[in-house]
């Protein structure tokens, strides 16, 4: 199971639309991604960001963490927790998804070798790897051609497909829809949304005596009876 931390708009987005957003390689949060050359002088660099640019026109990626119960990627990526986040079964290998590495140091790569490597051998080289402070997000990650996408706004997403299937949503502790206990008429709302996809909900809420988010105790076969 791959999980996408989201503010409730954009989970509703995706869920209405039955896509998932896709990242351009320059308007994501860490300014390194695909740069693994600083250290070369700057006509070396013009060549590798040359590189760069022309993936960034052809490519983009689709990031998943491992875990849904981290406390600061909810703070960071699902609006301070008042947030949504997807879970997603990946069901083939035509994304080819890998886990991404969190090295100390960047990964090496040779002037010669850019000069004939194709963008997708760039990013099986360099694609899959972020300083080791980045290493809370326990990310996992696909690249995909831009040309398998749709625009919506400007923005690019994937559609849902057999491959690439929504299969939870997990409702973050703060999320103002519930900050009255309505927990029957959000998450019924939720489900109108999502009609003709088989999905699990569950609302979190923060563990007791340490620092994950869990899953609330009131889901309950009791009140899962409320909702049919």
């Amino acid at each position: 199971m791959f999980y996408q931390y989201l503010s409730s708009d954009h989970a509703i987005l995706n869920l209405e639309r039955k896509v998932i957003k896709v990242s351009r390689i320059k308007n994501i949060n860490d300014i390194f991604e695909l740069q693994p050359y600083r250290r070369f002088e700057r006509g070396t660099r013009k060549l590798f960001q040359a590189k760069r640019n022309q993936i960034h026109n052809e490519y983009g990626m689709v990031c998943f963490s491992s875990s849904w119960v981290e406390p600061v990627m909810w703070g960071h990526y699902a609006d301070k927790c008042k947030g949504i986040v997807l879970g997603f079964e990946i069901n083939s290998t035509r994304f080819g998804i890998q886990e991404v590495k969190y090295p100390k140091e960047p990964i090496r790569i040779e002037e010669s070798e850019i000069v004939k490597m194709t963008s997708q051998e760039f990013i099986d080289k360099v694609g899959f790897s972020k300083y080791k402070s980045w290493s809370y997000e326990n990310e996992f990650r696909f690249f995909i051609s831009l040309n398998e996408c749709v625009q919506i706004n400007g923005i690019y997403f994937l559609p849902f497909s057999a491959d690439l299937t929504p299969t939870q949503i997990i409702i973050g502790p703060a999320n103002s829809t519930f900050k009255n206990g309505d927990f029957v008429n959000s998450t019924k709302h939720l489900i109108n949304l999502v009609k003709g996809l088989s999905l699990e909900i569950k609302v979190a809420r923060l563990e007791f005596g340490g620092f994950r988010i869990i899953k609330c105790g009131k889901w309950t076969p009791k009140f899962q009876a409320l909702l049919t």
